[in-house]
């Protein structure tokens, strides 16, 4: 590879849309050891998003950020001097490139205004079709894979072995903040940990809470599990709600900051929960996970990504509507998910990985 000393990655996102950026971004760094690597991201002011320096700070992936709104074209044209300012010596374009690439053209065109002459991960990958009323939507490959194919193309070699919480360095910091939580908690009396997500930004996402409740009723019942609820904030008083109602647990919505909270479900046996940031957590956790999912989007894109996952998602007539609400449909997707599989596969996992640590 050359030897670029001073790069910017354009990739833009909350919690899951960083998360699943992992694996580029590690391909980026091994490529690239000694280069200065600027991220240049979205802020979203006036709302309650993590943003991705909350989780990548202290990882070594990232140098620096340029955080950005695209509120005001002077607000633009600020960004653009800035830039001109940085001489990047090229830019590694991480965002996901959907219907014909037009938003492409628009960035390639800015980021050459503001002086770059090289750019990375423009081509290879698959991209989603169109979405078209009462189409049966084919499977499509990971946003992980569609980015580290895109790098492949670029000429970057790209080899991983899955470990995102190693990638993250996680240790010792976010392990004393754990711990510090669990001083005012109840002992688990060594059970295994099993997390919970229950929360997400969208309405058509969220699997009811009654239903979280008949679930693990029954995995306390048969597996003597332990639950952890995490979420955010919002989360918290529906967290308090199932562990009065199962008598035992922890609500850690809110509770620890994002880095902590990978370190606390890497001490789960399973994660369950719906199509939100918290599921892409687990997996850079290296926990295994059940996914409960609308059928909003493509199969297979926002999974949680690596192997041994097991996620629920039911074709429909109706699917690929990106809907964030469901009046006319009332959710018919997610709600034909019943607790009975999903209870299979959480004790089959959970079996499963009792026996690997025997």
């Amino acid at each position: 590879m050359d030897n670029m000393q001073k790069i910017l990655i354009y990739h833009i996102g909350s919690l899951g849309d960083t998360l699943v950026a992992i694996p580029a971004l590690r391909v980026v760094r091994m490529n690239y050891p000694q280069a200065y690597i600027t991220m240049m991201t979205d802020d979203q002011p006036g709302r309650r998003l993590v943003q991705a320096n909350d989780i990548l700070n202290g990882s070594g992936l990232i140098d620096d950020y340029i955080l950005y709104s695209a509120g005001s074209q002077l607000s633009l044209v600020r960004l653009l001097l800035r830039l001109r300012h940085e001489k990047f010596d090229g830019l590694i374009y991480l965002i996901r490139i959907t219907h014909g690439g037009r938003r492409l053209f628009r960035d390639k065109l800015y980021f050459k205004l503001a002086g770059i002459k090289r750019f990375f991960c423009l081509q290879g990958g698959a991209n989603p079709y169109e979405i078209s009323s009462g189409s049966v939507l084919p499977r499509m490959p990971h946003v992980t894979d569609i980015f580290l194919s895109r790098l492949a193309a670029s000429g970057m070699e790209v080899s991983l072995d899955g470990d995102g919480k190693r990638h993250l360095r996680i240790g010792a910091h976010e392990c004393d903040e754990v711990e510090r939580w669990l001083a005012e908690l109840p002992s688990s009396r060594g059970r295994k940990w099993i997390g919970v997500g229950i929360g997400g930004k969208m309405a058509v996402k969220i699997w009811p809470l009654e239903r979280y409740e008949r679930l693990v009723d029954r995995l306390i019942e048969t597996c003597d599990v332990w639950p952890v609820v995490f979420g955010g904030p919002e989360s918290l008083a529906d967290g308090h709600k199932l562990v009065g109602h199962w008598k035992r647990g922890y609500v850690a919505c809110g509770a620890l900051g994002i880095r902590a909270a990978i370190e606390a479900l890497s001490r789960c046996s399973l994660f369950v929960g719906n199509d939100t940031g918290t599921i892409h957590m687990a997996a850079a956790a290296g926990v295994r996970c059940v996914g409960v999912y609308s059928s909003r989007d493509y199969p297979g894109l926002w999974e949680p990504y690596g192997s041994g996952h097991i996620v629920f998602r039911t074709p429909l007539p109706c699917e690929g509507c990106m809907l964030e609400e469901c009046a006319a449909q009332h959710m018919k997707c997610i709600l034909s998910i019943s607790v009975e599989p999903v209870f299979q596969a959480c004790r089959t996992i959970i079996e499963e990985e009792a026996g690997r640590k025997v």
